[in-house]
């Protein structure tokens, strides 16, 4: 006879398993005209013939059917990547192109289906070349109500950061593959996005906690970002979810999540709207261009009879800034850290550039003693 404990194990795995939901999709890849930054329309890849890509949210333990359609046309190839997902089990379904699936040819779909057993904040971009900078992302949201409870909010907001470009893909390659970037650079951005566009208004009630889920799935450049004259509270970083931590102001490189709540003002506290700043990280641009704007402004809106808030010349001083340090951060977890190791060796690689951009020589290889560590317990 079953002891009681494992009958209850036995209905919990059932239970679990019932309630774990697939969810199905199927986008059709094509490209739509935009312009989000409001200077320049350019072509970017829908889904289904709409942009921006829409959000995915799904519960901890529920699977995911995607089917993509190449509908791009020419020679073009494509992917799909879940950016942060360890899939365990799946990593054919992982996406980047050459490494764990062959390139979706013009006309053919690949479906993607896998189960998530991770929480958090997450997102999915193309995986074949530098494709998503023309748009193909989106956001992916992983709930768990077992550990969402451990927090307290009342409205959930998803935020993305991104740079942007006016050039395809295809020319952003060339623009760092050529002998005449001897240095590698990047390219420079033309702009920055803020859910895709640009001069947006959240609009808050008064008292309430705000839970922002925000994703820099910019290319290249990392972001600040703060609200004026509000704290925020760091609770989850790639996946992990953390001791809550309070700041003014926090920094995501790209590819970065981090999930913070913001507690809004009483009425009578309240005269004005406010600003949400995120700024470009400057010092990862070889150069200025004067046209472009390195920090936009959003705004933060109470009650629209107020009028938008003048952004505060402080706002622009980049140098002054001093967001949270992520090493700060606990998990909430609060599992013991492994022991210092017994053995420690240090690895460093040197790679000199030909002088044209275009890559390596094996005779230009050359190991050091530091740099890249790596410890074994």
């Amino acid at each position: 006879m079953l002891r009681f404990s494992s009958v209850f194990l036995l209905i919990s795995l059932l239970f679990s398993t019932v309630a774990a939901k697939t969810h199905k999709f199927v986008y059709n890849a094509t490209w739509t005209l935009a312009n989000p930054d409001g200077t320049k329309e350019r072509p970017v890849i829908s889904f289904n013939g709409s942009w921006p890509l829409p959000v995915i949210n799904i519960n901890k333990g529920d699977s995911i059917e995607l089917t993509l359609i190449n509908g791009l046309g020419g020679d073009i190839s494509t992917s799909l990547h879940f950016h942060g997902l360890f899939q365990e089990g799946s990593n054919h379904m992982d996406g980047p192109v050459g490494v764990t699936q062959c390139p979706i040819p013009p006309g053919q779909s690949f479906t993607y289906n896998f189960t998530v057993n991770q929480v958090g904040t997450y997102w999915y971009h193309s995986h074949s070349g530098s494709q998503y900078s023309d748009g193909l992302r989106g956001m992916l949201i992983v709930h768990d109500e077992e550990i969402e409870s451990k927090y307290e909010w009342d409205h959930e907001i998803p935020l993305t950061l991104s740079d942007w470009y006016h050039a395809p893909s295809s020319e952003l390659v060339k623009m760092q593959l050529t002998r005449y970037n001897p240095t590698g650079a990047e390219p420079i951005p033309q702009n920055s996005l803020f859910n895709d566009t640009k001069n947006v208004t959240v609009e808050v009630d008064y008292e309430k906690t705000y839970l922002f889920r925000i994703v820099n799935m910019g290319v290249m450049v990392s972001q600040y970002f703060f609200v004026e004259d509000h704290d925020l509270t760091v609770i989850e970083v790639d996946g992990v979810y953390t001791q809550p931590k309070k700041t003014s102001m926090v920094y995501l490189s790209v590819g970065q999540r981090m999930s913070v709540l913001l507690t809004t003002k009483a009425k009578k506290d309240v005269t004005k709207n406010f600003c949400i700043v995120h700024s470009f990280d400057d010092s990862m641009l070889d150069v200025v261009p004067p046209e472009l704007q390195v920090t936009s402004v959003n705004y933060l809106s109470y009650d629209k009879s107020f009028p938008k808030p003048e952004p505060s010349k402080k706002f622009y001083d980049i140098d002054s800034y001093e967001p949270l340090d992520d090493f700060e951060l606990k998990p909430i977890s609060n599992k013991t850290a492994l022991a210092d190791p017994d053995h420690r060796i240090e690895v460093a690689l040197h790679m000199d550039n030909l002088g044209d951009g275009l890559g390596l020589k094996p005779s230009n290889l050359w190991i050091q003693h530091k740099y890249i560590c790596f410890a074994i317990w």
